[in-house]
């Protein structure tokens, strides 16, 4: 019985080690996530858009410029 208690203590010995660094994350996770709330939201960049639709503004300014030249 008493080389069982022995084994139990030292199982719970290392456990708490791994709680400890658990905690120490969990503490961590929680500072970041409460920072990033109280800082202001970053400023979106600006989007680019066109007649043609969203994703046809690089190709809509480059045929601009091209009959510009014509």
């Amino acid at each position: 019985m008493k080389h069982h208690l022995v084994r139990l203590d030292r199982i719970a010995g290392e456990l708490n080690a791994w709680l400890l660094a658990i905690a120490i994350g969990l503490g961590m996770l929680d500072l970041t996530v409460l920072i990033t709330k109280c800082l202001p939201p970053l400023p979106r960049p600006p989007v680019a858009t066109s007649a043609d639709g969203p994703g046809r503004a690089g190709a809509a300014s480059t045929s601009q410029t091209s009959d510009a030249r014509s």
